[in-house]
C-alpha cells in the first residue's frame, strides 16, 4: 500500500534557493526540489556524518541521507499565488551583501590559527565577496504531497509544525493538510502533477509543460504517451496521480521494490 498526504507551508521569512549566479547577482528559485523537502521534512532524521571536499564536492543525496530507514517521499515545492505557479516580480526582492572584516578581505583565502598568530593559507575555489542575493517575500505558500506506504510517517505532520529549508535557512510552517489516503493502481493514460525527472523523461509524454529545467532534473506535468500502470490518490476531490516510470525511481529510494 501507499499512503499520500497534501501538505502546504508559508514561509516565515525571506526564502531563497540559489538558481543561477550571474557573477555575484543570485536568483532564486520558485519551486523546492524532493531532495531539499525531505531534508528539511524529516528534519534530517536520516543524516548521515561524512567527510565534505569543499574542492570536489560532488551531488550524491543517497549517500548523505538513508532514505529506507524514513521511507518518505514528496512531489517538488511549489509556490502558488491565485493558482499560478510564477510569482511576479513584486513577490521578490533583492539583499545586497559584502564581506568587510579586513582580516578576511576575500573569499579566495582563508587563516589558519599557528603558533599564536594567524596564517594565510590559499585554496583554489571561490565564491564573490560582494554583490546581490534575491529571495520571495514572506508569507508565500508552498505546496506540496508527500508518500510513503507507512501511514504513520504522514500522520505525524500538524499543522502548526516548523521546518528549516533553503540557502539561508529560513522556517517554514504547516498551515494546512489534507486527510492521509490510500492510493489505488489504475491502468491507462495518466494525467501528472507536477513531477521532478530526469531531463531525458519528457519523451515519456505526449504533451507536457515544464516548470524549470536544470542538468540535474525538470520539473514536469503532463499527458503520458502510452497506457500504462499509474496509482492514483483522490486528495480534497482532486486526483493526484504517480505514474510507474516515477514510482520506480522513488520505490528504489525508499527501498521499496513493489506495494
Amino acid at each position: 500500500m501507499l499512503y499520500a498526504r497534501a501538505i502546504t507551508l508559508r514561509n516565515c521569512g525571506r526564502f531563497t534557493v540559489v538558481a543561477s549566479d550571474f557573477g555575484s547577482d543570485y536568483r532564486t528559485h520558485t519551486h523546492v526540489t524532493s531532495e531539499a523537502l525531505y531534508a528539511s521534512l524529516t528534519k534530517g532524521a536520516t543524516w548521515k556524518p561524512h567527510l565534505v571536499d569543499l574542492e570536489n564536492d560532488t551531488y550524491a543525496f543517497l549517500e548523505t541521507y538513508d532514505v529506507p530507514k524514513m521511507p518518505i517521499w514528496f512531489l517538488p515545492g511549489l509556490f502558488l499565488l491565485n493558482g499560478s505557479y510564477r510569482l511576479p516580480d513584486d513577490h521578490l526582492d533583492s539583499n545586497s551583501f559584502n564581506v568587510v572584516n579586513e582580516l578576511y578581505p576575500s573569499t579566495s583565502k582563508c587563516f589558519v590559527f599557528k603558533k599564536g598568530d594567524f596564517e594565510e593559507k590559499q585554496r583554489p575555489h571561490h565564491v564573490p565577496t560582494y554583490g546581490t542575493i534575491q529571495s520571495i517575500k514572506p508569507n508565500h505558500v508552498l505546496t506540496t504531497c508527500a508518500f510513503s506506504p507507512r501511514r504513520a510517517l504522514l500522520d505525524n505532520f500538524v499543522e502548526g509544525q516548523t521546518f528549516v529549508l533553503g540557502k539561508k535557512r529560513t522556517m517554514f510552517q504547516i498551515v494546512e493538510l489534507s486527510a492521509v489516503v490510500e492510493g489505488q493502481w489504475k491502468n491507462g493514460i495518466c494525467g501528472t502533477d507536477w513531477l521532478e525527472l530526469p531531463p531525458n523523461y519528457g519523451s515519456r509524454f505526449q504533451q507536457f509543460q515544464i516548470l524549470s529545467a536544470t542538468m540535474r532534473y525538470i520539473i514536469v506535468k503532463g499527458l503520458t504517451k502510452d497506457n500504462i500502470k499509474y496509482i492514483e490518490f483522490i486528495i480534497a476531490g482532486n486526483s493526484i496521480c504517480v505514474p510507474d516510470f516515477y514510482w520506480d525511481i522513488i520505490s528504489k529510494m525508499l527501498g521499496t521494490e513493489s506495494i
